[in-house]
């Protein structure tokens, strides 16, 4: 009887897992084929503006990789392996870009470099380097993305021992040699995570390089199909987009193979290095200067544009903005967070090559790029619709499903996690002592998941907040939640009408972003190793 219930169990988990798949792959499959439409699809990449939005994409995304290496591996390295003045509050400064979309700072950014703006009056009316270029979009998606690889580069370091520093220096290497090409080296694994990450996100982006006048691929299929009204050719081109987030995600795959686990004993006090005066003063304006480019100028700009004597009619827009963005924002998170706890259930125990499949699949929309989902979905919905003979765009029903396929994995990560640290022998124990899969749940599981979850539930709802490509072309007529409205009129220049809610969007975006620095804090927060008094190495003491 208990072997039966067990494979009647396993397989609800099972058809749990391929339903929750299917959905998520739908779009994918649909873009697929509507792509295979047309037999000109190897033709789109290899001439035209196909080639322009793929040659696009491909030096953005190098460019910024380079540039949020550099950026993020460098503070992490600093503020974990090191000790100066205000090394605390870099700390967490140094994630607060991710607090402010893109978007919002290329807007910020064009009204700072523009000729009437901040920049020409500090330059006394000098010429400017043009922003909206190339080169500018790369330097906005590099303030804007370099925390991927910092958060995740200094979670790595602050959990590597002291026993690596300490063989290092017993071994006669400098203290900044040992940091470098040692610990560097080890969170290698971290490094292409976060690298990933950032490059996922740039590739992604249609905000920055639609207002820049860059063309990728996200803005091509935006373009091909509210301009010209051409699904076979978005669809066309979200296949291509697609294919550089496969790409992206078998980096970040290959990159993490090297990760491994310390012994316990290992794990000793984080060693840091106390600077000089001298490299201290490098190492806080290396800190200061993301932080001031990538927060407090775009913040500041905005804060500056804020008129306090609203219009009503500005008022009553930008109050309906916020009521649409936290009803879509709470429903699609309560509804993705509730799949994301069937799924991570439903995979607790999963160990078939089937269900690790579905479940993979089931997880993959995290990193494909907003525009790719939103066309999967208008060309589903456009076949369904002709099956059906009725119109089946369109709706907040359609928006919440690309929601739902698009940020799943995030809920599915936080509460994957959260079980993890739940021992399987916990609930057998609690199932031999009469304890049914309700009272598991509410007496064993939540209590110990629970804030994870719903931190996952937090960060879903901000990032369906933030979402601007497929909100812009799924959204019913007349529709408008914080992003779009920002959008419109930012790309009207009328930054100081977008103000408000642009503002309004990095506080959300805030709390989840201290949340995210505080976890790297308290990683980082183990009693120090002190070195022999005095010793001084490359102007650098170990502490």
């Amino acid at each position: 009887m208990r072997s039966t219930a067990a494979n009647d169990s396993g397989m609800v988990k099972g058809l749990a897992l391929f339903i929750i798949a299917i959905a998520i792959a739908a779009p994918i499959i649909a873009t697929f084929w509507g792509a295979a439409g047309s037999t000109q699809i190897a033709s789109v990449f290899t001439s035209g503006p196909g080639l322009r939005y793929l040659f696009g994409t491909v030096v953005l995304c190098l460019s910024v990789g380079i540039g949020a290496s550099i950026l993020g591996a460098g503070a992490a390295l600093i503020v974990s392996l090191t000790d100066f003045p205000g090394r605390r509050i870099f700390l967490i400064a140094l994630a607060l870009p991710f607090a402010i979309p893109a978007y919002v700072a290329a807007y910020a950014y064009g009204d700072f470099f523009g000729p009437f703006g901040p920049a020409a009056d500090l330059l006394g009316g000098a010429s400017l380097p043009e922003i909206r270029s190339m080169g500018g979009a790369a330097f906005i998606l590099m303030l804007m993305t370099y925390p991927y690889v910092y958060l995740a580069m200094t979670a790595s370091l602050s959990g590597r021992s002291a026993a690596y520093m300490e063989a290092a220096r017993a071994l006669g290497a400098s203290p900044t040699k040992a940091a470098v090409k040692i610990l560097l080296a080890i969170g290698r694994p971290a490094l292409a995570g976060g690298l990933a990450l950032a490059l996922m996100e740039t590739a992604a982006d249609f905000g920055v390089a639609d207002y820049f006048g860059v063309q990728t691929l996200s803005v091509g299929i935006f373009r091909t199909w509210q301009g010209l009204g051409d699904l076979t050719g978005a669809t066309q081109l979200a296949v291509g987009l697609f294919a550089i987030a496969l790409l992206l995600v078998l980096i970040e795959e290959m990159g993490r193979r090297g990760e491994s686990a310390e012994s316990v004993k290992a794990h000793r006090g984080a060693m840091r290095l106390r600077l000089s005066p001298t490299h201290g003063v490098f190492a806080i304006l290396f800190c200061l200067i993301p932080v001031t480019f990538g927060f407090l100028i775009p913040a500041g700009v905005l804060a500056a544009k804020l008129n306090p004597d609203l219009t009503l009619g500005a008022a009553r827009g930008l109050a309906a903005s916020v009521s649409n963005t936290a009803a879509i924002a709470f429903v699609g998170a309560a509804i993705t967070t509730a799949l994301s706890v069937l799924l991570a259930y439903a995979g607790r125990r999963m160990k078939s090559g089937v269900g690790k499949t579905a479940l993979r699949i089931a997880t993959l929309g995290y990193a494909i790029p907003g525009a790719v989902i939103a066309i999967g979905i208008l060309a589903l919905t456009a076949n369904l619709s002709r099956l059906a003979g009725v119109s089946l765009a369109g709706g907040v029903g359609i928006l919440l499903y690309a929601y739902t396929a698009r940020f799943l994995t995030a809920g599915y990560n936080a509460t994957a996690g959260g079980l993890r640290q739940i021992s399987t022998q916990m609930d057998a124990a609690a199932r031999t002592l009469g304890a049914g899969p309700a009272r598991i749940l509410t007496e064993v599981h939540w209590p110990q998941t629970g804030a994870a979850i719903l931190a996952g539930g937090a960060i879903i709802a901000i990032d369906i907040a933030k979402e601007l490509p497929a909100t812009l072309l799924l959204r019913p007529f007349n529709f408008e939640t914080l992003s779009t409205r920002i959008y419109r009129l930012a790309s009207d220049e009328r930054l100081a009408d977008a103000a408000p809610a642009a503002l309004l969007l990095i506080g959300f975006g805030l709390l989840p972003t201290i949340a995210l620095s505080l976890i790297a804090a308290n990683k980082n927060a183990r009693s120090s190793i002190k070195a022999p008094a005095g010793e001084q190495l490359s102007g650098v003491s170990a502490r």
